[in-house]
């Protein structure tokens, strides 16, 4: 019978399908506390590079010794958080990743491990949590309480009880890229 399918060109294809690695639930494989901090950080150099990118044409060298003096440097802060806030939502609309999370394999997803939505990804978690940051005072002690949350037994961080998502391993989580 192989013999004939083979020969056969309305057999439909075979392919070899691996597993979806999971853990004893079955569901996506949480991330490691140090790969998220691992993405963070790849995330953070890339907004420095594009800081510099924005602000070092517009201002030169002079607008870093007078760090100090921001009403002079308004417009190129705007363009800046618009371009960063831009580049950042259309990676996470078309995976649910951060430039940081696809280079080291990690994927924003609800519970269940369904595709987190743009507005869980990017609004909730991203835009929301920038905001509360800018807060004079109260912003810097709720970024530092939402980093601390990382060390609770379901590795979450406060921006992901808001958005209610947990990131995983890319791996583990196939069914939830969207779909083309």
């Amino acid at each position: 019978m192989d013999d004939i399918d083979s020969n056969n060109r309305f057999t439909p294809p075979k392919a070899d399908v691996a597993d979806i690695p999971t853990d004893q639930d079955g569901r996506p494989v949480l991330a490691t506390r140090g790969s998220r901090f691992g993405a963070a950080l790849v995330d953070i150099l890339i907004e420095i590079a594009v800081y510099f990118m924005v602000m070092l044409p517009l201002y030169g060298i002079e607008q870093f010794r007078h760090a100090g003096n921001h009403s002079e440097q308004l417009p190129g802060d705007i363009f800046y958080y618009a371009l960063a806030y831009a580049l950042e939502g259309w990676f996470l609309y078309r995976s649910s990743q951060s430039i940081g999370k696809i280079a080291l394999g990690l994927r924003i997803v609800r519970l269940d491990g369904s595709r987190a939505s743009f507005v869980r990804t990017f609004w909730l978690r991203t835009v929301a949590v920038g905001a509360v940051a800018f807060v004079p005072y109260v912003g810097l002690l709720f970024v530092f309480v939402d980093c601390l949350f990382i060390f609770g037994p379901s590795r979450r961080c406060l921006h992901d009880y808001l958005a209610d998502t947990i990131v995983v391993t890319a791996a583990s989580s196939e069914h939830a890229v969207r779909a083309a």
